[in-house]
């Protein structure tokens, strides 16, 4: 014990010392009983994960919790897992319908063969084919016909279909110069990394709301026009505002994500889809609405998000 501080000792520890650990942190039992929490943590959610929402909630000088019930740990953690599906739904969608765009306008163009410019593009990420490949080189892969077929030689529709997310974006903006800039992927060439970064969290089910209520992660400065347009857009959303939240990285990777859905995907039942999806979690929220009364950081990112589907809707 140092300055009235308590560390988590660097062992394993039982299920009652983790419930012991967070009440000296000042984190109450009063929503649910500590032999239903420490069933959560038997059966539903590690201590780790679960306690990573603790970084929205404020601490006293004695570095003891203000105002923390676990129950709110647990409320942030399901409406954290279905935000993360939701997530990976709509950067499924945004990446069927760039590859699609792009195969429509290099079957269009008579100065691409569909070959040349997956050769191109590896040259230029200084990167090969078979690292593409490789991982399909395999009887038991699903895609090994693929891998036979097309291991030396691949076009870019083949090629799509075992890029990564990660890559997909390299391959926007190695495209958009390629065709000299073109106004059609002028803003989704810049905003597509920030949804990458959230869909990567989602799909490594990390917490997404971890530490939603910090500002200043960014600089304002740095924060590219597309985003910063779509927000201006919010009604009822003042300056001061808009960059705390905008500040935020998660805040702004969610903002760029959504701006992107709403830009670009043209089907209005998949839009209508998505937006029921995010109107039903933001409802979820207010299950125990009345808990949240005291944490003014979590109640305005609520209403900043609430601006954002009010507007898309």
């Amino acid at each position: 014990m140092t300055n009235g501080t308590e560390k988590v000792p660097k062992r394993k520890l039982s299920f009652d010392e983790m419930i012991q650990h967070l009440e000296y942190k000042n984190v109450k039992f009063n929503l649910i009983s500590k032999e239903d929490a420490k069933e959560i943590l038997e059966t539903s959610n590690y201590f780790y994960k679960i306690t990573a929402y603790r970084k929205n909630f404020e601490k006293n000088k004695h570095d003891k919790y203000v105002n923390l019930d676990f129950k709110l740990l647990q409320d942030l953690a399901t409406i954290d897992m279905r935000l993360r599906y939701l997530v990976l739904q709509m950067c499924l969608d945004i990446e069927h319908k760039i590859k699609t765009k792009i195969l429509a306008d290099i079957t269009n163009d008579p100065s691409e063969d569909g070959y040349s410019i997956v050769k191109d593009y590896l040259k230029k990420d200084n990167s090969s084919l078979n690292d593409y490949m490789k991982a399909l080189n395999k009887k038991s892969h699903y895609n090994y016909g693929l891998y036979n077929k097309h291991h030396n030689d691949a076009p870019i529709w083949v090629l799509f279909e075992v890029m990564t997310f990660g890559a997909l974006v390299k391959f926007v903006e190695y495209y958009y110069k390629r065709k000299k800039e073109p106004r059609a992927y002028k803003e989704i060439q810049e905003v597509l990394r920030y949804a990458k970064n959230i869909r990567n969290t989602a799909a490594h089910n990390s917490p997404i709301l971890m530490d939603i209520t910090q500002m200043k992660q960014i600089e304002p400065t740095l924060i590219i026009k597309p985003i910063t347009n779509f927000a201006k857009k919010l009604e009822g959303l003042s300056k001061s505002a808009r960059i705390k939240r905008l500040t935020n990285r998660k805040i702004h990777d969610l903002t760029a994500l959504i701006y992107i859905h709403y830009t670009y995907i043209d089907s209005a039942g998949i839009k209508n889809a998505r937006y029921k999806d995010l109107q039903e979690l933001l409802e979820r929220t207010k299950k125990l609405e009345g808990a949240y009364d005291n944490q003014d950081s979590l109640i305005a990112v609520y209403k900043y998000f609430k601006k954002i589907i009010d507007y898309i809707r």
